[in-house]
């Protein structure tokens, strides 16, 4: 911001200091693509400064000290559709089926563990990783996660393919005498290692999956299976409702159905279309 500030009006004085300079700074920025975010970063480094400026005796403009970040756009969720999560699904499985050894057959059985409770119970990475045994109740089946994002005590619901693997890997894993779930050789599996093994699986299936996509799948796939947005909001761990709708405006199915409805009387193609007489159908459109 200084630099363009001296080549723009040949700054010299910080009494010099206009709104006006910092207003074409977000517009020089804007233009050349860069995101709102970013520029908030840069205005609030420079506002810190100047703030320190004004302790050691500058005569910095009051506005510059009130400077506000620029709005930034709520970023809707992107799950994966259900292709993608069952194709996941699939590789991973094959991976375990197709394993030429032991080790390489426990750590593709923890992987599915991992890639269940990400995707049908809704954990973030983090409260996968330090998941400790006496936190499972396989009769019911429930999980206790304890000290989540919002630092509140919740219980996940455990899926059948879900409870079935986690009792599988606990039969099968290395180190039975941990008192965690997921345990590697340098002790608790750190979420840096469980995103390298979706970075694998994503190389191998192809699909771009994410520890956070696969909470969106989930999200999506119970908002658009009927489950209310309050019920939602509890499971995910979500303090404020805001946060859940979110991911409401993303699958909506009555939105859908509406929005179908209303187009079909749109959607017809003429018999007389260029569309016909270039011979194409319907798949070779979309």
């Amino acid at each position: 911001m200084i630099s363009f500030f001296i080549q723009h009006y040949e700054w010299s004085e910080w009494q010099q200091l206009s709104m006006r300079w910092v207003e074409d700074y977000i517009d020089h920025k804007l233009r050349e693509g860069k995101a709102a975010i970013t520029i908030n970063w840069d205005l609030i480094y420079f506002r810190g400064l100047c703030q320190v400026l004004v302790e050691e005796g500058f005569d910095v403009p009051q506005s510059i000290l009130k400077l506000k970040e620029l709005d930034t756009p709520r970023r809707l969720p992107r799950p994966l559709s259900e292709g993608q999560v069952r194709r996941l699904e699939r590789c991973i499985q094959t991976v375990i089926t197709e394993a030429k050894t032991n080790p390489k057959r426990v750590l593709a059985v923890r992987d599915l563990a991992c890639f269940y409770l990400l995707w049908h119970c809704v954990l973030r990475i983090s409260e996968v990783c330090h998941l400790k045994l006496n936190d499972i109740d396989m009769e019911a089946p429930i999980l206790f996660i304890r000290n989540s994002k919002e630092r509140k005590n919740r219980i996940a619901y455990m899926s059948d393919p879900a409870s079935l693997v986690v009792q599988q890997h606990r039969a099968i894993r290395s180190f039975q005498d941990s008192a965690y779930l997921f345990t590697t050789q340098r002790g608790v599996m750190h979420p840096r290692s469980l995103q390298r093994r979706l970075a694998h699986y994503r190389k191998l299936s192809g699909v771009p999956v994410t520890a956070q996509r696969l909470r969106h799948t989930f999200a999506s796939q119970m908002l658009t299976a009927g489950m209310p947005v309050t019920s939602l909001q509890r499971l995910l761990g979500h303090e404020h409702l805001d946060t859940t709708m979110l991911y409401a405006e993303v699958a909506d199915p009555l939105l859908r159905q509406d929005y179908y409805q209303g187009i079909s009387s749109l959607d017809s193609i003429p018999e007389k279309s260029p569309i016909h007489e270039l011979g194409l159908s319907h798949q070779d459109i979309l």
